[in-house]
């Protein structure tokens, strides 16, 4: 086999990984269903603390809300892999990142508020702190730069609400935050899976 034969194969191996990371992450339905819900689901709990003064239950809405949103990026990690005829080392990286990311959240949002190492208002700046990392890495996967310079927006988020007062502020900058560093990557990736596909049709 000689060495031009050989540099053929590895270019058309290089050339399907590519095609499958783009269609990987060009659809950024997860991103905006995770963020959508995500948005709901803040609001709400704030609203039972701070509106409507349900202390009890917010323990169990917080449970109930990682329950959901496990649900949630199951049924659109399982849908995608089903559509997909090869996973790519960039899916499995992803996923596990997801997976490991979700993990250090359940364990900053129950573990360590309910044994006293923290209180529980600082959650939401520890679960940025780790969603801007899981941002960042994402981008790095997909060779995205927006998605990498969303990530800014949770460590930033992060800061603005360390410092400020707690209630419903602290709330809205976490939609915030939601909005621009899951929803916005959302939409540009799907918009760039659009370009994608239409060049694609254009060039056959």
């Amino acid at each position: 086999m000689d060495q031009n034969h050989i540099q053929e194969e590895l270019t058309i191996i290089k050339n399907m990984i590519d095609k499958t990371r783009r269609e990987t992450a060009g659809s950024g339905s997860f991103f905006i269903a995770i963020g959508v819900y995500g948005i709901i689901s803040t609001f709400a709990i704030a609203a039972m603390e701070e509106i409507f003064k349900l202390y009890n239950y917010i323990l169990p809405a917080l449970i109930g809300n990682i329950v959901l949103a496990a649900a949630v990026a199951y049924f659109f990690i399982s849908r995608a892999e089903k559509k997909e005829k090869v996973k790519t080392y960039a899916k499995t990286v992803f996923i596990d990142t997801f997976f490991a990311c979700g993990i250090t959240a359940i364990m900053i949002m129950f573990l360590f508020p309910i044994t006293k190492v923290y209180p529980f208002h600082l959650i939401p700046v520890l679960i940025s702190l780790v969603f801007g990392i899981t941002a960042f890495v994402s981008g790095s996967i997909f060779e995205l730069q927006s998605l990498k310079w969303c990530s800014i927006a949770w460590w930033g988020g992060a800061c603005l609400m360390a410092y400020a007062e707690r209630g419903m502020l602290r709330a809205y900058i976490f939609m915030a935050i939601i909005l621009f560093g899951w929803i916005l990557p959302g939409l540009i990736m799907n918009r760039n899976y659009k370009n994608h596909k239409r060049s694609e049709e254009n060039g056959s």
